[in-house]
This record gives structure tokens, sequence and C-alpha cells, in this order.
């Protein structure tokens, strides 16, 4: 953009003539002391006006942030002695709260510089883009304007995970490892056998005898430490009920999401091995198992973008039987209104895989204006609890999300049956 004359630098301009030229003709000297001070201005402002065009920084101080966390737009211009007044100005979007609330912010100009920031908070998670800023800046007395329209910011909120706390371990643990095996090369304390040495490889893994005898390095490869894995599962195929953001109420994705978070966040940093599927939603979103707190920034970035297809898709499988390897406890959050939730719980179970079904659908969900809606979902929901016992007879267990505890007592039950007798085709 180019510098452009003001209105009020038209007006001015405009004014002093249309009085120097009143004053002359009729011979009033009281009107050319009026229009002296808007003659210089004009003529001071035509002498500096700036010539070259500006430069702008600008940019999210943290492109990545928590519900309810707030995080800056901020945009610095520079370029031009005679820069005096910078003016931001940030629409309004959904679930994003602004400071000033107009989102408005002016700043003044020092050496030719000046910095302006817009204060941005959000209260849902999930991907998305901030509204443009249009950036204003004015020389002095607002004679002369610059303008421009920054690009739409992409801001990624991870969903705040509830609180979940549980005390109980999903089987019995002999040591700081499981009773098996992996199945994969990896850091462990179990000798897989000995290869040449590869970038990467610890110094304290060399085995220097074999070392000397081969001419080269040599280290001992061990298999992977595996413990539990809780695999997290969540139907995405729709979102039921009404959400207002971190503060207010949960609709039944947002009750999912934040469960898994809590979940995965409780396992991950204490060395279990946590992965995540998604199915029904706009594209199926996989973390492969691991450990840590890397683990715990990938489930969340994956979270944050999970949303529900825009088409009815029946039939999507939630997990494949033969893709669990070792012990897996399968965590499966769901509002259990589509049949292929409960559908995959049971095949699960079937294979022999440890299921626990949360339930997330919200308790307001019958709290409709319309008598009929209202009324249909009753209907719903005295079938759907037909369909839950049909469930639960067939061992799958399907509790209520209530947070710390919430998943106790049920783990408890599948590390007793895990660890008695069970009968095995031969």
């Amino acid at each position: 953009m180019t510098w452009r004359p003001t209105v009020a630098f038209m007006r001015a301009a405009v004014a002093a003539v249309v009085l120097i030229a009143i004053a002359v003709v009729w011979r009033r000297p009281d009107l050319l002391v009026l229009a002296a001070p808007m003659a210089v201005v004009t003529v001071w402002s035509l002498l500096t006006k700036p010539t070259g065009d500006l430069s702008i920084e600008e940019g999210l101080t943290h492109p990545t942030i928590r519900e309810g966390d707030a995080t800056r737009w901020r945009g610095t211009l520079s370029g031009n002695e005679h820069l005096d007044l910078v003016v931001a100005s940030m629409g309004d979007a959904p679930w994003f709260d602004r400071r000033p609330a107009s989102g408005v912010a002016v700043s003044q100009a020092t050496n030719g510089r000046a910095t302006v920031e817009v204060e941005v908070r959000s209260t849902r998670w999930g991907v998305r883009r901030l509204e443009p800023v249009w950036v204003t800046a004015t020389t002095p007395f607002g004679a002369f304007r610059w303008s421009t329209t920054t690009a739409r910011h992409p801001l990624t909120t991870h969903p705040v995970p509830t609180v979940f706390d549980t005390d109980a371990w999903a089987r019995p643990s002999d040591g700081l490892i499981g009773l098996h095996r992996s199945a994969r090369p990896g850091e462990g304390n179990e000798f897989a056998g000995i290869r040449s040495f590869r970038m990467g490889d610890r110094m304290r893994r060399i085995n220097w005898v074999r070392s000397q005898r081969a001419g080269e390095l040599q280290v001992n490869a061990t298999f992977a430490d595996l413990d539990t894995h809780v695999a997290l599962v969540i139907d995405a195929s729709d979102d039921f009920g009404v959400s207002e953001g971190f503060e207010g109420l949960s609709s039944s994705l947002d009750a999912s999401v934040r469960a898994a978070g809590a979940i995965a966040e409780h396992y991950a940093p204490r060395g279990e091995r946590v992965s995540l599927r998604t199915f029904g939603s706009e594209r199926p979103h996989i973390v492969p198992p691991a450990t840590g707190r890397a683990q715990v920034r990938r489930i969340l970035d994956t979270l944050a973008g999970v949303r529900p297809s825009s088409e009815w898709r029946t039939g999507v499988p939630a997990h494949d039987p033969r893709g669990v390897v070792g012990q897996q406890l399968t965590v499966m959050l769901s509002p259990l209104i589509a049949p292929d939730a409960l559908d995959s719980a049971v095949s699960l179970g079937r294979h022999g895989v440890p299921v626990i079904v949360i339930d997330t659908l919200p308790d307001h969900i019958t709290a409709d204006e319309d008598a009929y809606t209202a009324l249909a979902w009753r209907i719903r929901l005295l079938e759907r609890r037909q369909e839950l016992r049909m469930v639960q007879a067939a061992g799958i267990p399907v509790v209520r999300w209530r947070g710390p505890g919430s998943l106790d007592q049920v783990i408890r039950d599948i590390s007793r049956r895990a660890a008695g007798p069970r009968a095995v085709v031969r």
C-alpha cells in the first residue's frame, strides 16, 4: 500500500485556501489569522510527505495454546521516520474473546517504529483461524495514512483435560516391564543380538570385546520394554448437545476429547504406552502407541483437529483386532447413539481384548424447547438403555465419565479376570 492523504488533510487544505481567498478579496485580516494554522499544517505535511513503504512484521506470539489461555497478535511497523500513530483492528470470531473487547488497539510510534498488540483468548478446543487484522498507520496531524490487511493466522487450541486419576492397574506387572516380550527392537533390558554400530546408538550399548574382534564398533541390540498399552478410541460420528466452551455446558464430543486427553496425561508420562484412533470423523486420526510427554503433545494436537463428519457413515470399524500387540486396554469414548461403537466394542471383546466403554452423552440432551424433540430424545434414550444392557450382558463394561475414580472399579474387575484362568482353543 502507498501513502494516501486523509480526509482531515484535504479538509484543512481546502479550508485554508478558501479562507485565504476570502480574506484577500474582502480584505479580512481576521480570516487570515484563522487560516494561518491550517495553512502551516498543510504546507508542513506536504514537505514531510513520506515516500517509502512501511515494513510490517506480524504474527501470533503462541500459535498453540490451551482452552482458557490467551495469546497475542503482535504487529511491528518500521521503515519511515515520519510514522506517528498505528491502529490495529481485529474482527470478531466464534470461540475467541478479544482484549480490548472492541478488538481495536492503538500505539504511538517512537523513532519511526511502533508495536501494536491485540490479546486473543480461546474458549474452546480446535484448530481455527483468526480474522484478518486491519492495520493503519498515520503521519503527524493525521495528514497521510498507510493501511494493509494481514492474513488469517491458524490458532491451535488444545483441550483442557478433565481431572482424572486412578490407582488401579489394568493387569498385574512383574517389575518395570510386562510379561510379554516386545515384537519390535528398541530401548530395553532384554538382549536381542549384536549388530554394527549406527548413528544414535548409546555408548553404553557398545560391546567392546566383540568390537575388538570384528575391527569395528559392535553394539548389543535389545527388545523394547513394553507395559500396558492404553488404546483410546473416539467416536466422532456426531456431536450431541450444546457446547458453551470450557466454562459452560459440554457437548458429547467435548466430553470425549477432554476425557481422552485426561487419560493420556495420566498414563503416558508414567511410562505406559498410549495410542489414539478416531472413527466417524471427517478424516481418520491415528496416533501410534508411545510414552512420555511428547506423546501427550501428539495426542492433544490430534484431538484439537477432530471434526464430526458431514456425511452419515455406518459400518466403520473402530479398531482392527489383528493389530493388537501384547497386553492392551481399549478405552472407547462415545455418546452411544449410533450402533457402530457398541458393535466394535463387542467385536473387540470377543477377540479377548479388554474394553471399557465410556458414555459421554451429556445430561442436558433432553432439555429442548421443542416438546416433540424432547419426546423423541426420551424415546431414543429408552432404546439406548436396552442396547447398553445387551452390551453389558456380553461382558463389556459401560460407565459414565465422572473424572477421578471413574475407571477404578472397572479396571480392577478387568485385572482380576485377566489374572484368573480362561478357556482357550487348542
